[in-house]
């Protein structure tokens, strides 16, 4: 039977193999066939790509039919998106597969995925997921990429035990956010210097955490997890091994550091052992920083009193491409050591990224800038010992 937006395949199959058509509105072949499910003749559809995809769906479904693996869905216990993730996620904590900073990330994740999460995971189409991220394309690329990847991690693991034969997935790429690309930027020297006059000459809540990221390139819950044992005086080093994070319930707790490239040494300069000794002072154990009440400083704490400083002090150039947060601090350093010449193998053990092409993405615009004025001055070296090809 036609219907509106769909055209017949001219080529039929045979007697009781079903029909197979194509559907404009959805730019996909369907098939349509009855089978003997439960005693009851039932009618099923699939969708595919190509008229062959189509024919063997629904030849897999004669087959699973007459094995008696198919059963009506009132006969089924339901299994949702939820269920699968959730117990996944639980594992991966349990068998230490993951970090907890990596667990707390997950169930984020797995919340914004609320709008199709409580499907029977045996109901979900191409179209269902196409649906949901259509409706979800205001979220930033990142977070996009997160719910496309916890999504595939469920459809897999419901294939790898025979709940669906196929993934929704399999044929859909990750989409892409509507949101404007503004990725997070470096301070300019002006700006950076504006910012240091004020940290260390006002009474800036957090001020030295704000320093000490600006000058080692250390992520903000790395600093706030510092502990007085974790400074070598003698050789000169601070070892990063933790990081604030939220735990259970929300609370913040220290945990391993984000990958474990994460966990580094780090070389400091004399200025930089003064500002720590003056920190220190005569403690020999404990956390670097705390309240006022002796508890853990939270990022969010830190950010809110730096938000307020470059607020106040009007210190960002808005004219300049890119937002200025608090990774910023992390930025500006890296970038200061990009533009000195640091190699990006160096720069990558620094900063703690666990895949060199990470920095080279980060900062490839400050690397090509100082790779073009090496070549000119190469250039300029060859012109001068009468090195010229014209």
């Amino acid at each position: 039977m036609n219907t509106k937006g769909t055209k017949k395949v001219k080529r039929k199959l045979q007697h009781g193999d079903g029909s197979v058509y194509f559907v404009e509105k959805r730019n996909r072949f369907a098939g349509q066939i009855t089978l003997l499910i439960d005693g009851e003749k039932i009618r099923k559809t699939v969708y595919g790509k190509t008229e062959k995809i189509v024919k063997d769906k629904l030849r897999e479904l004669q087959i699973q039919a007459l094995a008696g693996n198919l059963h009506k869905k009132e006969n089924l216990k339901p299994i949702t998106i939820y269920d699968i993730a959730d117990k996944m996620i639980e594992e991966q904590l349990a068998l230490n597969e993951v970090r907890h900073s990596t667990y707390e990330r997950k169930k984020s994740t797995l919340k914004m995925l609320s709008a199709i999460s409580e499907k029977d995971v045996r109901d979900v189409s191409e179209e269902d997921v196409i649906a949901f991220f259509a409706n979800h394309l205001y979220y930033s690329q990142s977070c996009i990429k997160k719910m496309y990847q916890l999504l595939g991690a469920v459809f897999k693991k419901a294939v790898g035990k025979g709940i669906i034969k196929t993934s929704p997935l399999a044929d859909m790429k990750c989409p892409k956010s509507k949101q404007e690309y503004n990725p997070v930027r470096a301070l300019t020297i002006e700006e950076q210097t504006k910012l240091l006059n004020i940290l260390k000459t006002e009474d800036i809540r957090y001020s030295d955490i704000m320093m000490l990221s600006m000058f080692t390139g250390m992520r903000i819950g790395e600093c706030c997890a510092l502990k007085v044992e974790d400074i070598d005086f003698t050789e000169h080093t601070i070892t990063v091994r933790k990081t604030i994070s939220r735990g259970s319930h929300g609370a913040t707790v220290i945990c391993d550091t984000k990958t474990e490239a994460g966990i580094r040494t780090l070389y400091i300069s004399e200025d930089i052992e003064i500002f720590l000794r003056t920190i220190i002072s005569d403690r020999k154990s404990g956390l670097l920083f705390t309240s006022s009440n002796g508890k853990l400083i939270t990022t969010n704490q830190v950010n809110s009193s730096y938000s307020k400083v470059m607020e106040d002090n009007h210190i960002v150039d808005n004219s300049i491409f890119g937002k200025v947060d608090l990774h910023s601090l992390r930025h500006t350093f890296a970038t200061r050591c990009a533009e000195s010449g640091m190699p990006p193998k160096v720069l990558q053990k620094v900063i703690g990224h666990i895949d060199i092409g990470t920095t080279l993405n980060t900062y490839c615009s400050v690397f090509e800038k100082y790779r073009n004025e090496h070549l000119a001055v190469a250039d300029e070296y060859m012109k001068a010992n009468n090195l010229a090809i014209a």
